[in-house]
């Protein structure tokens, strides 16, 4: 039997017994035998020996199964023919690949309409001479007649003996690559064709990109829009940069004003594709069109768009469109800006490290969608749907307009670009020099260690020292999960050592200590959960740690949070 999946995937084997699910086979490599454990998915099922198939299994079951697998086998035959166009093309000249993509979609449409025709006929044919048959029958018919039944399976076998070393290195040569390395085996055929149908379809997709945004936005067109986007935000910086110094103290990036210049540049198709993403600027840029605008019912404005969970850092700027995305300039100082973090308020997960810029989390958004819109290779399906044909079109023109302010020195598309703008291991490994962990995620910025870190209950009135407590590490990009766990148990569960645990952060901070008031404040307001304790636990941490700290706006905006958590809806403006 083939094996067909892991580590021992492609080598034959021979069955030495077989119980329930799990298998004992026997493998050679390199000349000598050895025993290997198996699990029944992870071979080819071989008709004749009905160990593989559930004892469970009625005849009526087996048959249905063949039937189905019969069905399959026609469906997985006309992908090998198709593939077959560009296995005869792998190694001829290329001329012009746009034009070769299109003879292939030809192909493609005379196997389909076969396809059609030879599955049905099978599936009737195998309904008069299979079916009335008992199973063991049925599948010693099958296994007889492969090219009629399992027909995928002979043309793959077909295929292997007119194309010499199609799947490229032996599984020997493999694990023997893997285990003592060396150089990197020359493509194989099939490699090779599936770059020629990639090359081909880029080629031909490329073409007709062009096309489309020749009839969607002019070169005129694209600079008109550009130069009156910019002569706008130039208008309209100060005024805007005035009111959020007033009225939140903090300073805005250059790179907010770049996203707002580049929404105001987008042409309706890429306004289209932008909302494709789901995103809509939200808000700190509704104030953009009108500086002066004030909030409703006297609430504070600065709580306007900031939803249950945000911590006092986090500053919205666009919403994601599903479970409460929303992205946010984070403030570690109360002033400066130092990226952007993102979360889903209705959802599972926290901020994250706060990193880059807008336009780079709209490129990240963007690059993820365009992975949606691609097979599982990497490659979109062909022929592709009206439909994904255009929006990967708009995605193109708004990641072209895109890098014309931010990230144009990154060629890398879809799951390749995520790949190459990972995070360091060495951040990855150690966290954050200048951040203390915190369950939302983000991190407190804050000089020294905490004294109150979480995990062990404590007896209230029990001296707090760092034989009770579980140590808080540095922020990683990602959460640490048995700290994490241990720590929310802690501060949800007895509310007398809560309390014990905010005496004494604040006496810290007292003290001129305030890590214990800062990220023990932040974990609080993170898990308040609706619980008036604890918000009110958080409310005073937070706002004595921040005004230790010198983030006097921070503790403002603390403090008008915790007025209005209970607002139904983070729209506060006038008119929204």
């Amino acid at each position: 039997m083939k094996i067909v999946d892991g580590p021992f995937a492609g080598f034959d084997a021979e069955l030495v017994s077989a119980d329930g699910p799990r298998l004992t086979a026997r493998v050679s490599v390199f000349g000598r035998e050895t025993t290997i454990d198996l699990h029944r998915d992870q071979v080819e099922r071989p008709e004749e020996m009905p160990e593989l198939w559930r004892e469970e299994e009625d005849d009526e079951q087996v048959r249905a199964g063949l039937r189905k697998r019969t069905a399959e086998q026609y469906d997985d035959l006309a992908h090998i023919e198709k593939f077959g166009f560009f296995l005869d093309h792998a190694d001829l000249p290329e001329h012009d690949p746009a034009q070769e993509w299109d003879a292939y979609l030809g192909w493609c449409t005379e196997i389909d309409a076969r396809a059609v025709r030879r599955k049905a006929a099978a599936l009737a044919a195998f309904d008069q001479e299979i079916a009335p048959l008992p199973a063991a029958e049925a599948r010693g018919r099958m296994a007889a007649d492969p090219g009629r039944w399992l027909p995928a399976e002979a043309a793959m076998k077909e295929r292997r003996s007119r194309y010499p070393g199609l799947d490229g290195p032996t599984p020997e040569e493999r694990l023997q690559a893997a285990i003592f390395g060396g150089p990197d085996p020359a493509p194989s055929v099939w490699e090779r064709a599936h770059h020629r149908r990639a090359a081909a379809r880029s080629a031909a997709e490329l073409r007709d990109y062009a096309a489309w945004k020749a009839a969607n936005r002019s070169p005129a067109e694209d600079e008109r829009l550009r130069s009156a986007a910019a002569a706008q935000v130039e208008r309209e910086r100060a005024a805007i940069e005035a009111r959020v110094a007033r009225d939140w103290g903090f300073r805005l990036p250059d790179s907010i004003f770049r996203f707002r210049t580049f929404l105001l540049s987008l042409c309706p198709a890429g306004n289209q594709a932008f909302h494709d993403l789901d995103l809509s600027p939200f808000g700190i840029m509704d104030l953009f069109d009108d500086p002066e605008r004030r909030s409703r019912d006297g609430i504070d404005v600065r709580v306007h768009g900031r939803y249950y969970r945000d911590p006092p850092e986090f500053l919205t700027f666009m919403h994601g469109g599903t479970d409460g995305l929303h992205f946010g300039l984070w403030y570690d100082d109360g002033r400066t800006c130092t990226g952007v973090a993102s979360y889903y308020n209705n959802d599972g997960g926290g901020v994250g490290l706060p990193t880059r810029t807008p336009l780079e989390a709209v490129r990240d958004t963007l690059e993820w969608r365009w992975r949606d819109l691609s097979s599982e290779d990497g490659e979109p399906a062909d022929p592709l749907d009206p439909d994904v044909v255009v929006r990967r079109h708009r995605l193109r023109l708004l990641r072209e307009v895109l890098t014309t302010f931010e990230t144009g020195d990154r060629d890398e598309q879809g799951e390749d670009y995520h790949d190459a703008s990972g995070h360091s291991p060495e951040l990855l490994e150690h966290g954050d020099p200048d951040r203390l962990e915190t369950l939302d995620g983000g991190g407190a910025l804050v000089e020294g260690d905490t004294l109150i870190e979480g995990g062990r209950a404590i007896e209230p009135g029990t001296a707090i020292t760092d034989d009770t407590m579980i140590e808080r590490g540095r922020q990683r990009p990602w959460d640490d999960y048995d700290f994490c766990t241990a720590l929310v148990k802690e501060l949800t569960g007895d509310p007398a050592v809560r309390a014990a645990h905010v005496t004494e952060a604040l006496r810290r901070c007292a003290a001129g200590f305030p890590a214990d008031a800062l990220a023990l404040g932040r974990d609080l307001h993170w898990i308040s959960a609706g619980d008036p304790e604890r918000e009110a636990q958080a409310n005073e941490l937070l706002t004595t740690a921040y005004r230790a700290l010198g983030r006097d706006n921070l503790a403002a905006i603390a403090e008008a949070h915790h007025r209005h958590r209970d607002l139904p809806q983070v729209h506060v403006l006038e008119g929204t």
